[in-house]
Order: C-alpha cells, then structure tokens, then sequence
C-alpha cells in the first residue's frame, strides 16, 4: 500500500514512528489525518491475551482496541482486511465501543492470491487509482479527497503477537 499511495500516506506504526517518537501523540495526530481505518485481522486476533490471561481487545487502555475506538468515534470509515480466510467477528465477541467493526465491510486477503487482493484492496480504497504494473493514477488519489492536507490511511496491525504486513501476512 505503501508503495501505491506513497509511505508518507500510510502509517503503520512500526514502520512509520521515529525513535523517540512518543507513541500516544503520534497514533492520535495519524488518526487525526485519516481517511480510513485498515483493520487487519488474522484467526487468533480475537483470542491475543495479554501476560494476565486477558483477550487484549477487552483492556480499554489496548492501543488496537483504541485506535478502532477512536475511529469509530470520529466517524473514519474502518475497513478489516481478514487474513486467509478468517472470519470476521460476530458483534457479541467485540467490546461495545468496537463492535461497529463486526458490521463494516470488509476485504479478504489470501496468501494463494496475495498480489491481486492487495490491488483489489487498493482499487476499492482508491477508485480508478492504478495498481502496480499498470499506469500511474492521476493525482491526487481519491484516499487523499482532493485535499491539499496531505491525509492518508492509517493501518492498524491487529493480528495478535505476529508481525503482519501487508507484503507477507505469515510474518514472524
């Protein structure tokens, strides 16, 4: 996605925060530049417990659960992206203030077709943008609105304790 829309209209925290950056301002400040939330869920997402036991997506203080949080509360579209055919959550297994996610339209990427679901992905969120292998699209894309502010997307990695991207949703 990076490379479509360009890095500086995709956050991702891992890849996206300075050293040194501090963490809570810089996800508000992304959230705030937001045009849509890209919530990716793999099979265990839901099950991610903390060191206590607990499914981190109950903790109100988790930084996925408030990211998804604060997204709904500032009415930025939010659109989850399941891994390899996982299911999307029903409604009751989500806390309140999230469960709109189980009622979003979502996108499904498979490891088989990686390639083509990410350029699906890309076009849905950016209709009439190119995709890579095909001519550029005219700018501004459609993710920034027309906008001279320089919004983009942000991207929630959400899978638990694995380090999903994008690029390689089996990440370590």
């Amino acid at each position: 996605m990076a490379r479509h829309f360009g890095r500086v209209h995709v956050f991702r925290d891992q890849d996206s925060l300075a050293l040194g950056a501090l963490y809570a301002r810089r996800i508000r400040a992304a959230l705030d530049e937001s045009d849509v939330v890209v919530s990716v869920i793999g099979r265990h997402w839901l099950d991610a417990r903390d060191k206590r036991g607990v499914r981190c997506i109950d903790n109100e203080r988790d930084w996925v659960r408030m990211e998804l949080r604060i997204a709904f509360d500032r009415g930025i579209p939010v659109v989850p992206v399941l891994l390899d055919d996982t299911l999307l959550p029903v409604p009751d297994s989500l806390p309140d203030d999230i469960r709109g996610l189980a009622l979003s339209q979502g996108w499904c990427i498979r490891h088989q077709t990686l390639e083509n679901d990410i350029d699906g992905l890309i076009r849905r969120l950016a209709p009439g943008a190119a995709t890579p292998g095909s001519s550029p699209a005219p700018q501004p894309t459609a993710t920034q609105h027309n906008s001279p502010t320089g919004r983009g997307i942000v991207v929630a990695n959400q899978n638990g304790t694995q380090n999903v991207t994008l690029n390689n949703p089996h990440g370590s």
